[in-house]
């Protein structure tokens, strides 16, 4: 038996923004995004000369992209709890009811293009700052950080993996959506590239969990499901299946910027294309989808996190591959 009520958060990105940025001779790429009730504008700017160029539809690539297309793309979004164990297959729900997802209405997703003419071909998520942030903050990194949501709870339940992890009727605390969400990426076969002659197999899945706390991860025994078991009292099945989970991300030689000292958030390959730019140097391409979505096997997915304020940033690296792995 699974009980048919639906936790949402109602999306609102009010700036989206695709920052193309070099320091030094370090390319980096950002995705920022802040999230409030429903979506009443973005905005997309890209600075960083023609070595990282970005693209929605993989043929107009440029430096800034306008309001208008990313309105056409992200809005009536409603983010609601799904979950996922490849990343790629979302259900609706995870302690709720089931049934598919729908991509940009249940969870956020779009696909990107990244095009380069350096010899650094590999792209990484990288930077996790997301303990370091405050909600109304600004940091360079990678981050998901939320205001918080005070709750009272209606029922005793066991908070944490610990039998004295307790949380008892009528406590008050605070609880963060930002604790629950996942962000993933899907390389794609980029098939605007003659070039791209990869396998299915050859292409890179990668889910990461920012709140780097697997302790609190997929399907746990205790918060959410604790206390949906006891204002339920329904007994439901925890998932088998895990999905192959991210807690930190690649870091980077601190001499040499341009190598990767591991390849954990390695999230896609450049392939060389038969294009040139306007000094004859060989353009590299890859294709990327993005999902960020609320988890709902999560251990903080709690129905509270409903009215919570999200704001997410994504910092993207280029570099050479860790040679030992």
């Amino acid at each position: 038996m699974k009980i048919a009520h639906f936790r949402k958060i109602n999306l609102s990105i009010l700036s989206l923004i695709f920052i193309l940025l070099i320091f030094g001779t370090v390319t980096y790429a950002w995705i920022s995004m802040s999230t409030i009730n429903n979506i009443e504008g973005m905005s997309i700017t890209a600075t960083a000369g023609n070595e990282l160029e970005i693209s929605l539809d993989g043929e107009n690539f440029a430096n800034n992209l306008t309001i208008q297309e990313l309105n056409d793309l992200f809005e009536n979004i409603v983010l609601r709890d799904v979950t996922t164990t490849d990343g790629i297959d979302f259900t609706r729900g995870g302690l709720t009811l089931g049934g598919r997802a729908t991509p940009n209405q249940h969870y956020l997703s779009f696909e990107l293009w990244f095009r380069t003419t350096r010899t650094e071909l590999n792209v990484y998520l990288i930077n996790n700052v997301s303990h370091e942030m405050e909600y109304d903050s600004i940091k360079d990194g990678t981050y998901v950080v939320s205001r918080g949501i005070t709750w009272m709870s209606s029922h005793d339940f066991q908070y944490g993996p610990e039998i004295t992890d307790m949380i008892f009727r009528g406590e008050t605390r605070q609880y963060f959506a930002s604790e629950a969400i996942r962000i993933g990426s899907v390389e794609l076969h980029d098939e605007s590239n003659e070039l791209d002659n990869r396998t299915d197999e050859q292409l890179k899945r990668f889910i990461f969990d920012p709140s780097e706390n697997e302790g609190r991860g997929y399907g746990k025994p205790y918060g959410a499901y604790s206390f949906f078991k006891e204002r339920t009292r329904v007994t439901l099945e925890l998932p088998e299946t895990l999905p192959n989970t991210s807690y930190r991300l690649s870091t980077l030689d601190p001499i040499n910027p341009y190598q990767a000292l591991d390849n954990e958030s390695l999230i896609a390959t450049l392939q060389e294309t038969n294009q040139v730019d306007a000094q004859g140097r060989t353009i590299y391409q890859g294709k990327i989808r993005i999902n960020v979505w609320i988890e709902g096997w999560d251990a903080d997915a709690f129905d509270a996190i409903i009215n919570d304020r999200i704001k997410i940033q994504l910092q993207f690296k280029i570099a050479r591959r860790a040679i030992n792995e």
